[in-house]
């Protein structure tokens, strides 16, 4: 801002009250010059002619700018900064209104269809390497057994070498019970290596291949697709016990 009398401090505090650039720039040049015209704004303030018309217009909603005239000439004060006072009431009684409506009629219907879907899976969806990492790192660690099946040789696609070395530091930490039935290969072997002592693994049979990752941990069950980026968690105990029953019975054969 062009005025050197206006600080930083009050400059953010206007802005915290939906204030633009312009109308703080324009509402200040008025409090320094008095009744003033828009040419003598603007040359105060920095800003083009037509920014302060603007910016006069939504002072003037806000009243904290009217109008006078001189002569012929049309010219523009600022009314008491204390009048912002009457903005901060105006919005602190729109947010306990806000505040009132949510409580008593926008929870309580939430909550009402909350109860009405309780026996229902819960279903999230997560994008991009940064969802990928959420779903192992934030749900599925949390749980004591966990069995995966899947390939680094695709998870490497997506998420760096070095994370997937770090997940084995993860789980050395947290201590579940992981089991991991991986496709045979020479990478896969590398990482079976750096997980012995903290993980258990076997191979599919070689030549057997698959695209993505499938992980029952505890009632969650883990489908992610390293192919398309992303990663669908499921919570729900039947189903989760149903995919470990296919996955233990994998892991008793290999």
């Amino acid at each position: 801002m062009k005025n050197k009398n206006t600080t930083d401090k009050v400059r953010k505090a206007l802005l915290q009250l939906n204030f633009t650039e312009k109308e703080i720039s324009t509402y200040v040049a008025l409090l320094e010059l008095g009744a003033s015209s828009v040419q003598e704004i603007s040359r105060q303030s920095g800003i083009n002619r037509v920014s302060i018309y603007e910016a006069i217009a939504e002072l003037k909603i806000k009243g904290l700018v009217s109008e006078s005239r001189r002569g012929k000439k049309k010219l523009f004060v600022a009314e008491d900064p204390g009048a912002i006072m009457e903005l901060i009431h105006a919005r602190k009684a729109k947010l306990h209104a806000e505040e009132h409506n949510l409580q008593n009629a926008i929870l309580p219907l939430l909550k009402a269809i909350n109860v009405r879907q309780e026996n229902k899976p819960q279903i999230k969806f997560f994008e991009g390497a940064e969802g990928i990492n959420k779903v192992y790192d934030e749900y599925i660690l949390k749980n004591r057994d966990v069995i995966n099946c899947g390939s680094y040789e695709t998870a490497t696609k997506v998420i760096s070498f070095q994370k997937e070395m770090d997940y084995f530091r993860d789980i050395a930490k947290r201590k579940p019970f992981y089991r991991m039935i991986l496709e045979d290969t020479p990478l896969n072997r590398k990482f079976a290596e750096a997980g012995k002592g903290v993980t258990h693994t076997k191979f599919l049979p070689e030549g057997t291949k698959t695209s993505a990752d499938i992980v029952v941990a505890g009632p969650l069950l883990a489908l992610v697709s390293y192919d398309k980026e992303n990663a669908t968690l499921i919570e729900d105990e039947s189903i989760a016990a149903s995919m470990k029953m296919y996955l233990d019975f994998m892991w008793e054969r290999l």
